[in-house]
């Protein structure tokens, strides 16, 4: 316990830990100066009543309560105007998450992932904090997508948000890095405001109920390195428009596309994944791809034809690691060449 006497202590880490209730954590209360606390993975939290009230007196700019079994939001976190970084993750929170919490102007990171949070209590469109990430991931919100605040980083995947993607979402991620909403029942058309969003990099709409086509300038504007849209009911062809080309990427698997494979996916020199399995592709097999970096190529479940063994070269891949061809038309001989490295 004279660790608690260091009154100039700043920093304090205890988390992953087996503490009992010996340990009493009204020590933390005089410690003025502190204003990092990691209390995650300790179990005792849910059974220490004086806990939360010890906290009261002392203002911290970094907050992780990861995995502590709680039920509801600490109090104090209220009283936390200097709060910069919050994780709440990996909790039992249940019900609505409140509004108090986007009055803390200074909180830059939100993590609340992995709770069971239904409901936002007003909207986070009018947040009063500039916040560059919020993990919503695997809860179970509902209901209308709320309007997304101008945020860098957002997680929605995994919850129940059940609309259309708005109109205007490309102008709600003007500021955004990474967005995803996988795992939801989200409907309608891909917007083509999206690609307003000229700062995303990592784009994932997987797992969703979302139809009509691809928008080509989601292929064509060349920002984007990983776009995921997997498990969807997207149709009609995909974009042939690959000419200024930085994805790593491409996964467009479970959908209903159909047509050729686009040519121009040579021009992505950096791709290291090509998932376009379970589709309606009809086309050969695309030997021009050996020239980029793929590492896994899907092609299952569509309407390749023809060989495999080009009939002039003997095409090596050399760094390609992963290879689904399973349930197409292929005839002929496999190369061993293709096996080469």
């Amino acid at each position: 316990m004279s660790i608690f006497e260091v009154r100039g202590l700043e920093g304090l880490s205890l988390g992953s830990n087996k503490f009992n209730n010996s340990l009493d954590f009204s020590v933390i209360q005089p410690l003025k100066f502190l204003f990092h606390l990691d209390l995650s993975h300790i179990h005792l939290l849910t059974e220490y009543n004086d806990f939360y009230l010890s906290l009261f007196a002392v203002q911290f700019d970094t907050i992780t309560l990861a995995s502590c079994k709680m039920k509801k939001f600490p109090d104090f976190l209220r009283n936390q105007s200097n709060l910069f970084f919050l994780d709440l993750s990996n909790n039992q929170i249940h019900g609505e998450l409140p509004n108090w919490i986007w009055k803390l102007s200074d909180l830059r990171y939100l993590n609340i992932s992995y709770n069971y949070l239904k409901t936002l209590e007003g909207p986070i469109s009018n947040i009063s904090f500039k916040a560059t990430s919020l993990n919503f991931r695997s809860n179970q919100f509902q209901g209308q997508l709320p309007i997304l605040p101008p945020v860098s980083h957002l997680d929605f995947s995994i919850n129940n948000f059940h609309s259309a993607l708005p109109a205007s979402i490309g102008q709600s991620l003007e500021f955004a890095y990474f967005f995803s909403i996988s795992n939801n029942k989200l409907y309608g058309s891909i917007p083509g405001s999206i690609c307003k969003a000229t700062h995303l990099r990592f784009l994932d709409l997987s797992d969703n109920y979302l139809s009509g086509t691809i928008p080509q300038c989601l292929i064509e504007n060349g920002y984007l390195l990983v776009l995921k849209l997997k498990r969807n009911k997207l149709n009609g062809t995909i974009p042939d428009t690959f000419s200024d080309c930085n994805l790593q990427t491409l996964a467009i698997n479970q959908n209903q596309l159909e047509g050729e494979l686009p040519k121009s996916l040579k021009n992505c020199h950096g791709l290291e994944v090509l998932d376009i399995g379970n589709n309606i592709i009809k086309d050969t097999f695309p030997f021009y791809l050996n020239t980029i970096s793929l590492k896994v190529l899907i092609l299952r479940s569509n309407k390749f034809y023809g060989p495999i063994a080009h009939p002039e070269l003997n095409t090596t891949w050399p760094i390609l690691q992963i290879l689904d061809a399973a349930s197409n038309n292929f005839i002929g001989h496999l190369p061993i060449v293709l096996l080469s490295t």
